[in-house]
């Protein structure tokens, strides 16, 4: 990711820039083997609000995510892939449904429930996901459009009650079994997938 560190900062900034409260961007590097974890030094020296952690060698997403839900400091956490293959003002979306009286322990945003949107995927990765979550419903106690994406939000104590040990991929779907089991509330909203 070495090529989005400065743009995907940027965006950020820009994205919260309105934001009333304090807010911190805390970049992960997953091992990475370019000048990923260098450049996104460089993006925190020049802003007290990001952070960097991380590790060697490579790990996967699950090992990512757990690193970051332990460095995050805050009442509310979201995860999003570094690309922004979802627009930064998703942030906001669930920041504004985890904050609401009565509402979610955990936000999912999809573009594949009514009203999801994406653009410019390639059909032949298009199809896969969708049928993938498709089958993935069907074995969830509650519907869920999407199982499979990292754009989510937490409560923190939402994050305190998984015990979360997967390093793959497959940690989207242990942290869902695990909120299921655990009778937290989960809500989607609709999201827009752009092609990275």
């Amino acid at each position: 990711e070495e090529e989005n560190i400065a743009v995907t900062g940027r965006r950020v900034r820009e994205a919260l820039a309105g934001f009333e409260g304090s807010w911190e961007l805390v970049i992960v590097d997953d091992g990475s083997t370019d000048a990923s974890r260098a450049r996104a030094e460089a993006e925190a020296a020049g802003d007290p609000r990001v952070r960097v952690a991380g590790y060697t060698p490579n790990a996967g997403r699950g090992k990512a995510l757990r690193t970051g839900f332990a460095a995050a400091r805050g009442r509310f956490v979201v995860t999003v892939d570094f690309d922004l293959s979802y627009e930064p003002s998703h942030i906001l979306r669930m920041h504004e449904a985890l904050r609401r009286e009565g509402g979610p322990d955990v936000v999912l945003v999809s573009a594949y429930m009514p009203g999801g949107t994406s653009e410019g995927v390639p059909f032949r990765r298009l199809l896969p996901s969708k049928l993938g979550n498709w089958l993935l419903r069907l074995a969830w106690p509650r519907r869920v459009y999407t199982s499979t994406c990292i754009v989510r939000g937490y409560r923190r104590e939402a994050l305190g009650k998984l015990a979360l040990s997967e390093d793959g991929k497959e940690v989207h779907l242990e942290i869902l079994s695990q909120a299921f089991d655990r009778g937290l509330r989960i809500e989607e909203i609709p999201g827009h997938l752009r092609a990275r």
